[in-house]
């Protein structure tokens, strides 16, 4: 008796603490997807229905016939996330060391997609957070238009929480392509312990998972592997792990552009860039860079808009001035 009382009273909380989540959910997207549970499909859908109401929609479905992995790499570097399931179609079952580091470069460049994504969105959160809180505590005397400042205040709210699920979503994501492409990375190593490449793809995966020793470590064994100049994909990984490891956003910025001169067809680290620059002019101005290189890049799609209104609304004040 005691045993049934405890499973009715352990069945009651939850269903409260349910109703409790879902009455509190403020978003418009994703509307019964739950923050902390959601599964990958529901992710992809949070995405889409995020992109539809603020991004500029999803990216025209691919149209292409992969047929060589050099084709692979130039998918890879010009970071055209529609094509990369064609992309990962080929590669599959490919083995050597260098294929494999290609196929672990494909799975957490998506990865990387996604999490980039998440921190500029993020960054936007954070800022309408501030702006929530400068409205909170509006003096009596400065608007006489309640119903409108309420339906702002309403909106931002929207909107915070429609950012909050989608940052949600996009880490949800990253995950499945995170652990395949440590997979790939570890196997090529196995494959050939000499090869540069393999050892900067299972930093990547490092890095994005912010595991900061296992990062130096394959940066050091890739350091002891003499290839002559650094290829541009070792400079790339130094300017994120400045970014991310130490906060120094000049050192990322300067080693980002060393990129970008270096493989101007390096789309991910252009994208970088667009973090990386917090005034919001020189924000836009990378932006528009990225869009010369890939119009339908996921930063492009589901960034963009917010970052081009934000821009609008800079020029508008500086010509009020």
């Amino acid at each position: 008796m005691k045993r049934t009382c405890w499973a009715v009273a352990t069945l009651l909380v939850l269903a409260s603490c349910t109703s409790k989540s879902s009455s509190t959910d403020l978003s418009t997207i994703g509307r019964g997807i739950d923050v902390e549970t959601m599964s990958p499909p529901e992710a992809a859908r949070v995405v889409a229905e995020f992109q539809g109401k603020y991004g500029a929609g999803p990216a025209p479905p691919p149209d292409i016939t992969v047929t060589s992995m050099a084709q692979v790499l130039e998918i890879i570097r010009a970071d055209r996330l529609p094509d990369f399931e064609e992309a990962r179609r080929f590669a599959a079952g490919r083995q050597g060391a260098a294929a494999l580091a290609v196929r672990s470069y494909l799975e957490t460049s998506e990865a990387d997609a996604h999490l980039l994504a998440a921190s500029i969105l993020e960054e936007e959160r954070l800022r309408d957070l501030t702006e929530l809180r400068q409205a909170s505590t509006r003096r009596p005397l400065e608007s006489s238009d309640e119903a409108a400042d309420a339906a702002r205040d309403k909106a931002l709210k929207e909107k915070i929480e429609d950012l909050r699920k989608a940052v949600r979503a996009l880490k949800v994501l990253s995950e499945q392509p995170l652990v395949a492409g440590n997979d790939l990375a570890k196997q090529a190593i196995r494959q050939d312990p000499k090869s540069q490449v393999a050892y900067l793809a299972n930093a990547n995966y490092y890095r994005l998972r912010g595991s900061w020793l296992e990062f130096d470590r394959m940066m050091r064994y890739a350091e002891d592997v003499e290839t002559g100049d650094d290829p541009p994909v070792k400079i790339y990984l130094r300017a994120i792990e400045a970014l991310e490891r130490y906060n120094d956003n000049e050192k990322a910025k300067e080693l980002l552009q060393e990129t970008v001169a270096k493989r101007p067809d390096f789309v991910r680290a252009q994208a970088h860039l667009v973090l990386v620059d917090r005034d919001v002019e020189e924000q836009y101005a990378q932006l528009e860079k990225l869009r010369a290189l890939n119009p339908d890049h996921l930063v492009a799609r589901v960034v963009g808009p917010l970052i081009e209104e934000e821009y609008v609304s800079a020029q508008q004040l500086r010509q009020a001035r």
